[in-house]
Order: structure tokens, then C-alpha cells, then sequence
């Protein structure tokens, strides 16, 4: 193997910065310098795009070098990244090339300094009790996307203390009220008496998901306007292009002036349609499936089998087992339908694929438990509460195994790294080669890649148990507690393999346009179960706990309709009064107007009075940024001649003397 380490000198990267009006954060010391006077409230500075007058002025926030931190500069390592991935893809086709097994692979490489606080000061499972991060330094190294997952699974964890709470303060009014620690273990913790208080706990719950839900979407907006994310991101810096896509060259539909790579508006409306109806055609027949095998276990029950039910829950794990192996390939298969261009889009595709289907194959058969085996077949006899006591049951189960796949997530990437690492030494051992010692450069390319499917799966690894909490928590009083252990090993376990098993991440972006705000289709799914956490308690209530549960079953259906609707009233209502843009941070979007008013003023001035300046005729200056607009990557065909490209002539900036040589 051969590797090519591509860096990106300081002046390289400023150069390219005003090239392509790249946003950068001005220096506290820069506030003072602009005569802003700030003495309470949000005081962290504006960003906007480079410009020289930024550099000249000094006004640019320095950072700290990652590999010596004594050494400043106004370009970190993140913001490197993004713009010598821009640079290199305005030449080079990397995805394509990587399809054509012209390169291995190409990632940005960890900074052992930086990473070595990490793991010392955040990565550590021993701290899995303490939900602090230091979410500065983790986006200054893993970019806004990564981090506001930790800064999501940080908060989730702070307020189950608060859901457990309340379960706390239900609990001890069961105990006074049985006055046995007995029965309000048995009766109440794993059984299924005490209706009044799971009510209550049920109203917990829905009010507790609301008020997390709003809380989570300040802290992302507090961050994203602390990072520059809320602003309207004018550089012409690329996002990261989605490496399954496959467009053809053509008119532009923003400019039909420019030649760029896309699908057809119509394509995509199509492709999306048929992903749509594939989707829920294969959902429906996994709901079908799952109903099968009960009804069918009910049936071999009812003839006299005993093991009949047993077995028709064991052939419900498998079968959720090879539904998910049939989903990864066909899912993929669907989301490249729908034509995908940029990363951001395409993983929110498959989030949303992803968790849609993991919803259905795990909790089809907890309501069919729930609302339809009472009325198809009896209720196991094997637990002394019914169906209500199954559902405990299987709560415990469900948690326990979400606890174990947590370590396994440790444990993975990091036997991973040792097989690729061990086949290495076979082969060059059957070479008659003894390889020595691997350098940092060399780990590094045996590590899993931390991409859009590996976000997901831990995405999914929160939010499904979240999902058992809040519609099914009040048949386990307990579970908030198990969730919350599974949060914070998941929390540690998530920084332990960024920072020890998984290569560097590439540091995307989280923009406030983003569909659903920084965390993109993730906070649309957290919505949904605030309304699934509505339906299915109020469902619980109505149908299977006294007095509701003897009543007919059109005065249930009344009650349930009515239910729902003043809890959605209410949930509404709540949302309203709790703003997602603060007071704090509409003020601090005003101070950045402010400044960004200041400094555009103040480099307008810069420039006329610059009488060095040459005066340069309007058609000049169009006919730079037309020349601009004309795309410069290519995708290589073996009809290629290199010698006709535009890039490779002299009078283009990309042109070198060694690459028209070779």
C-alpha cells in the first residue's frame, strides 16, 4: 500500500478561503477593536465570509494548532478540511475514483495531541455516571453535525433524572398508599395494579417529552448560533457529495448557463414516489408477518400445543432478525431511487428508512400484545398478570438487550482493527515478508469508517429504547432507569470508539436550514413519538386499564378520540409557549447584524480608499466571474485527453507544470 498524505498550507488555505468567501469567526479583542460595547448578555462574535480586510485588520479568531497547541492560526483543522476536500474535488473525482479501485480509500487523519485529550477528558467509560462534555472541544475536532448528536444524547440523559423522578415521587405515593413494600414492588413495579398511579405516570411522560423536545431544540439553536451555523452560509465551498450518486452533465436548473451534474427534477419526484410506495408495501408485509405468526401460535395453542405461544415469540426475533439483513441491501437500493446528490440528504434518507422499519419490526408485536391478543386469543397463562404482564416482561428483555449491544459496539471496531491487522501479517508472512510495528498513519487505515450508516445505527441505538420508554414506560415503572444506564454507556461508548477504534469523520456542517433543524430527520422522528407517546398511552389507559377497560367498545373508542385530542391540544399549546429561539439568542443574532453591519462598512471603506487599487471596467470583472462559473470537475472516461481540458492549459489557476508533463 502506498499513501499520500495532501496538506494544505496556511496561506494555501486563506487563499482559498476568499476565493470562496469561506465563513470565519472575528476575535473577541475584535468586538473592542470595532468600538461594539457589550457589557451583559451573549457576547460570542459573529462570523462571515473572508475577506482581506479581515486578515489585514486582524480581526479573525486565532485557533490552537491540534498538533502543537502553542502555534496560532486562523484556519483550524476542520476548516482545512473542508477546504482542501473543495480544492482536490474541483480536479479530482475521489468517490469515483475510489469505485474504480484507483485509490483504497482517502480520510482525514486524527491529530494525536488533540485526540489524546479527548480520550483523557471525555472518552473515558469509567465516567459513564457524569453526563458533562466538553462540547467545545469535541465540535473543534468532529465538526457540528457529530456533536450536536452528543450534545442530544448528553442533554437525553440529564433529563431521564428528571423522568425518574417522577416515576420516584409516583412510586412513593403507591407505597403510602399500600403501606407494603411488597405490593408496590410486585403490584406496581412489575405488575399491574395501581391504575390511578400509572395514569399519572402515563401524564408524566407526555408532558416530560414535550418539554424535552423544546428544550432540545433551544440548546441546538443556542449552538448553532454559537458555531455560525444559523447564518445563510454564502461560500461556494462544496458539501460533501453523495458518493451512490449518479447524475448526468446538463444544464443547470438554477442556471441553464452552467453545466453541472444532476438528476432530472422528474427523476427524482419518480424515483422518489416508487422509494415511497416500496417502503411501505415491505412495512406491511413485515406488520402482516408478525400478526401470522401469532394468530398461527394461537391456533396450535388452541389445539392443545403449550409451547405454541413460546415459540411464536421466538420465531418473531428471528424473523425480525432477517427482516432487518433484507432491509440494509433493499433500503439502499430505495434511497438510490430517489437520487440523493449530497451526503446531508441521503443520510437523512436513510435515518428516516431505517428507523421506520426497526419501529415496525419491533413494536408490531408489542401492540398486537397490547390491543389484539385479548380479542383473537387468550392471554398467556404462563404470567399471573395476562398481557399486561408479557408486556413487563418483554420490557426487561428488550432493555437488557439494548445494555448488551452496547458493549458489543465497543468491542467491534475495535476486534475489527486486530483481524485486518492479523490477515496483513498472514499474507506478508506467506510473502516471506515480517512486517514490524504499524505507525499511527498505518492503524488508522485498518479503522472502520464513522459514516452516514454508523450515525444512524447509533441514532437508532437512543432513540428506539427512548421509544419503549415513552409509549410503552408505564408497563415497567422501572425502565426509565434501565434507559438511562443504556444512554450513558452509550454515551461513553460512542466517544470511546471516535476516539480510539474509528478513523477521523469528515467534520460536516449542521445547518439551521437543515430539514428539521441541526439534527436534521432525527428531530421530525423525535416530534412523531411525541404524538406516538400521546396515542399509545392514552390507548393503554382506555383499553386495558379498570374501570375504562369494561366498558363497551364504542364508549372506549369515545373516550380514546377524546383523550387524544385534549392531550394534542395541550401538547400543542405547550409548544407555542415554549419558543425555540430564546430571548438570548434572538439577541445575539442581532449583535452579529451588528458587527457584520460594522465590518462590512468598515471594508467598503478599506477598499476606495485604497488608491494602490486598479480601477478595473465592469465587463472585466463579469467576465472573471463567468470564467468562475464554468465547472472545472470532470469525471475521467478512457477517451479522455488531457491535454484538451480547460484545467490543464496555462492560462487557468489550476494548471501546473508537473501534471501537463506527466
Amino acid at each position: 500500500e502506498v499513501f499520500l498524505c495532501v496538506k494544505m498550507l496556511e496561506r494555501t488555505a486563506i487563499t482559498h478561503a476568499e476565493d470562496s468567501r469561506y465563513n470565519m469567526q472575528i476575535s473577541n479583542e475584535a468586538i473592542a477593536t470595532l468600538n461594539i460595547k457589550l457589557e451583559a448578555g451573549p457576547k460570542n462574535p459573529a462570523f462571515l465570509p473572508y475577506c482581506p480586510f479581515l486578515h489585514d485588520a486582524d480581526l479573525l479568531m486565532k485557533k490552537k494548532n491540534e498538533n502543537n497547541p502553542e502555534v496560532e492560526s486562523v484556519i483550524s483543522k476542520t476548516d482545512a478540511i473542508h477546504l482542501l476536500y473543495d480544492r482536490v474535488t474541483d480536479v479530482l473525482d475521489v468517490d469515483a475514483m475510489k469505485r474504480w479501485k484507483l485509490v483504497v480509500d482517502y480520510f482525514p487523519l486524527h491529530s494525536r495531541p488533540a485526540l489524546w485529550e479527548l480520550c483523557t477528558k471525555w472518552a473515558k467509560m469509567s465516567w459513564f455516571y457524569r453526563f458533562d462534555q466538553p462540547i467545545d472541544a469535541v465540535h473543534s475536532y468532529f465538526g457540528s453535525q457529530i456533536t450536536l448528536y452528543f450534545v442530544f444524547l448528553g442533554l437525553l440523559c440529564q433529563w431521564m433524572v428528571y423522568l425518574i423522578a417522577g416515576a420516584f415521587v409516583v412510586t412513593v405515593g403507591v407505597f403510602f398508599q399500600c403501606r407494603s413494600l411488597h405490593e408496590t414492588v410486585h403490584g406496581f413495579l412489575l405488575g399491574s395494579k395501581f391504575n390511578d398511579a400509572r395514569i399519572a405516570l402515563a401524564i408524566i411522560t407526555i408532558v416530560w417529552i414535550q418539554l424535552f423536545i423544546a428544550r432540545l431544540k433551544q440548546r441546538i439553536n443556542q449552538f448553532l448560533n454559537l458555531w455560525g451555523d444559523d447564518v445563510v452560509d454564502q461560500s461556494t465551498v462544496k458539501k460533501r457529495e453523495n458518493p451512490r450518486f449518479l447524475g448526468t452533465a446538463g444544464p443547470s436548473e438554477v442556471d441553464e448557463n452552467m453545466i453541472t451534474y444532476q438528476a432530472p427534477l422528474k427523476d427524482r419526484a419518480r424515483g422518489r414516489m416508487k422509494s415511497f410506495l416500496f417502503t411501505f408495501a415491505f412495512i406491511c408485509f413485515t406488520i402482516f408477518c408478525v400478526a401470522g405468526i401469532f394468530v398461527f401460535g394461537a391456533h396450535l395453542e388452541t389445539a392443545g400445543h403449550s409451547w405454541a405461544f413460546s415459540a411464536a415469540g421466538y420465531a418473531v426475533s428471528l424473523q425480525i432478525k432477517v427482516f432487518n439483513k433484507i432491509w440494509e441491501p433493499l433500503s439502499l437500493a430505495l434511497i438510490d431511487m430517489e437520487h440523493h446528490q449530497f451526503v446531508d440528504s441521503f443520510n437523512d434518507s436513510r435515518g428516516s428508512k431505517s428507523f421506520s422499519f426497526q419501529f415496525i419490526n419491533a413494536f408490531a408485536s408489542f401492540f398486537y400484545v397490547a390491543f389484539a391478543m385479548k380479542w383473537l386469543e387468550a392471554c398467556p397463562a404462563d404470567y399471573p398478570d395476562g398481557c399486561w404482564g408479557y408486556l413487563c416482561h418483554e420490557m426487561v428483555i428488550v432493555f437488557l438487550i439494548y445494555i448488551a449491544s452496547t458493549a458489543y459496539d465497543i468491542v467491534l471496531p475495535i476486534w475489527t482493527i486486530k483481524q485486518k491487522i492479523k490477515k496483513e501479517k498472514l499474507e506478508a508472512a506467506n510473502l516471506g515478508i515480517e512486517l514490524g510495528q504499524l505507525s499511527f498513519l498505518e492503524q488508522q487505515s485498518k479503522m472502520e469508517e464513522y459514516d452516514g450508516a454508523a450515525q444512524t445505527e447509533d441514532f437508532c441505538q437512543i432513540i428506539m429504547p427512548l421509544a419503549f420508554v415513552l409509549m410503552f414506560g408505564i408497563t415497567l415503572p422501572l425502565c426509565s432507569v434501565l434507559a438511562l444506564v443504556c444512554f450513558g454507556l452509550q454515551l461513553r461508548a460512542d466517544a470511546f470508539k471516535l476516539t480510539r477504534a474509528q478513523r477521523r469523520p469528515f467534520p460536516a456542517r449542521s445547518h439551521i436550514d437543515r430539514a428539521g433543524g441541526g439534527l436534521g430527520v432525527w428531530m421530525v422522528i423525535l416530534e412523531v413519538l411525541g404524538y406516538m407517546a400521546v396515542f399509545t398511552n392514552v390507548a393503554l389507559i382506555v383499553f386495558s386499564l379498570e374501570p375504562f377497560n369494561s366498558f363497551r367498545l364504542d364508549d372506549q373508542l369515545l373516550l380514546f378520540f377524546a383523550f387524544c385530542i385534549l392531550t394534542v391540544v395541550v401538547k400543542l399549546v405547550m409548544s407555542s409557549i415554549l419558543p425555540e429561539v430564546t430571548d438570548d439568542i434572538y439577541l445575539a443574532r442581532q449583535r452579529h447584524e451588528r458587527q457584520r453591519e460594522v465590518i462590512y462598512s468598515c471594508s467598503h471603506h478599506f477598499h476606495h480608499s485604497n488608491p494602490d487599487a486598479p480601477v478595473r471596467k465592469f465587463e472585466e470583472v463579469l467576465a472573471e466571474v463567468e470564467a468562475q462559473i464554468d465547472p472545472v470537475k470532470f469525471r475521467a472516461s478512457h477517451k479522455l485527453d488531457v491535454h484538451a481540458l480547460e484545467c490543464l492549459v496555462k492560462e487557468h489557476k489550476f494548471w501546473r507544470e508537473p501534471i501537463l508533463k506527466k
